[in-house]
């Protein structure tokens, strides 16, 4: 549709020790926690800016806080959710972000650092042949969540942050009537097993631009080899 237009938007925390990663703990003190964190919140505003959006949002769970350097990436807009649950600040985003017929809007999280620009942009690619596009990861939530029009019962009654959160989405969409498709999994960081896997995995891959702002925050702590 001429006119129409992408909007890709990252939801996170601010870095905060105490209030980000609080999983990893002991496996991680606060403070390299949350520099973790940042350095996940910094692969995911990357991830962002490379899937070809025409806009691109930064949604704080929190109004007010420290925030993280945007001139690396450019053009973010700056919001803070509105919502009790995480279903209806994500029903309240894509309210926003799709106020257009033929609008796509795309979601991500902080948690992924394996989702780069290339399968953020495929989730728009899909949109154009679908209604809702999810990225599921290996404990049965998402990384991403896509859709062609607003939807807000999509999100009402979900059990989230339990491995029932993708499965009990698609039941929704079905219901509603949506066309959805699937990415390939990923593997999120909220566990201490997490990181250890993640860690494996990234000592064992030769592209060091891959997940750069959690890999230098790893190495940073002496957890990755430079």
């Amino acid at each position: 549709m001429v006119g129409a237009m992408k909007r890709i938007a990252v939801f996170a925390k601010r870095p905060v020790p105490g209030r980000v990663k609080s999983r990893l703990s002991p496996a991680l003190p606060a403070a390299l926690a949350c520099d973790l964190y940042r350095g996940m919140l910094q692969d995911a505003l990357a991830a962002a800016a490379g899937a070809g959006a025409e806009q691109r949002w930064l949604y704080w769970a929190e109004a007010d806080g420290p925030g993280v350097g945007l001139d690396a990436w450019g053009g973010f807009r700056e919001t803070a959710q509105r919502g009790g649950t995480l279903g209806e600040r994500l029903a309240g985003a894509f309210a926003e972000l799709i106020p257009a017929a033929g609008d796509r809007a795309v979601v991500i999280g902080a948690d992924c650092p394996p989702l780069d620009g290339g399968v953020a942009g495929a989730a728009f690619a899909a949109l154009a042949e679908a209604d809702l596009v999810l990225g599921p990861t290996v404990d049965g939530g998402y990384y991403l969540v896509g859709l062609a029009r607003p939807a807000p019962a999509l999100f009402r009654g979900i059990d989230w942050s339990t491995p029932q959160v993708l499965e009990q989405t698609l039941e929704r969409a079905a219901r509603a009537g949506l066309a959805a498709r699937r990415l390939g999994p990923l593997d999120d960081i909220d566990t201490p097993a997490d990181l250890v896997r993640f860690i494996a995995r990234a000592a064992l891959d030769p592209d060091p631009a891959r997940a750069a702002g959690t890999r230098r925050a790893l190495e940073g702590m002496a957890l990755l080899p430079g």
